[in-house]
């Protein structure tokens, strides 16, 4: 039992708790402890964005360098005007602007986001700093400054739908949202993406919606279902 899962991550639970449901249903299907299986990932997305998340099983697990793509895809829709501590809508609303950018100035600014750019990183995230998590530190009420790091956006683009297509169903936009298709190097976090936006508007954002639609060669229009996985959509490397 060795090779992939395309796995698309419901919205709401934590990447390894996606891991783990998948884990306990292929060693009980094999007959064997949960602990005898090795799982892995290629990289985890937020408790509140959804889409692809490869799973690596049995040997592949060991490939984890080999196999893992530099090249991440999101679609992402921008709440303008507003922020929480989470930079999402895991977190009540906490600060308000009246300001709302007109599509053509967020395009006139969007080429200043492609390219290596300095996002900070958010500070509920799971970066270590000083040997603690800092969404540990932030859930604490620590006061810290968040790091910051540089990343390559290869695309940015503002997408003309007025509806986004949350999975399976057509939500549509508000006067203040934004639907936006980003192609980047792994590692980057699209809630940076929608400040660092938001403060060259001269205003506020949070990424309200997360969409990851590819990783690597792994499309979300293969990804299986969480409740539907079984040993036979494991993929042969």
């Amino acid at each position: 039992m060795d090779g992939i899962i395309n796995l698309c991550k419901p919205k709401g639970i934590s990447s390894f708790k996606a891991l783990s449901i998948v884990k306990a249903r292929l060693a009980k299907e094999q007959g064997i402890p949960s602990r005898k299986l090795k799982v892995g990932h290629l990289g985890t997305l937020d408790p509140a964005a959804v889409g692809v998340l490869v799973l690596l099983v049995g040997k592949a697990t060991k490939l984890n360098q080999k196999l893992s793509a530099d090249r991440k895809t999101y679609r992402s829709v921008f709440t303008t005007s507003v922020t929480s501590p989470t930079l999402d809508c895991e977190s009540e609303i906490t600060e308000t602007s009246d300001i709302i950018p007109a599509r053509e100035q967020i395009e006139k600014i969007l080429p200043t986001m492609v390219g290596d750019i300095e996002i900070e990183v958010p500070k509920f995230s799971a970066v270590h700093i000083g040997g603690e998590r800092a969404y540990d530190l932030a859930r604490k009420g620590v006061d810290f400054t968040p790091p910051k790091k540089v990343v390559t956006i290869y695309r940015f683009e503002l997408l003309q739908e007025t509806k986004y297509l949350d999975l399976h169903r057509q939500e549509p936009l508000g006067s203040h949202e934004f639907y936006f298709e980003i192609e980047c190097e792994t590692g980057t976090y699209i809630r940076s993406l929608a400040k660092l936006l938001a403060e060259k508007l001269g205003t506020l954002a949070i990424a309200s919606t997360i969409i990851r639609t590819k990783v690597g060669e792994f499309d979300i229009k293969d990804a299986k279902n969480l409740d539907d996985v079984t040993i036979k959509d494991i993929m042969e490397i």
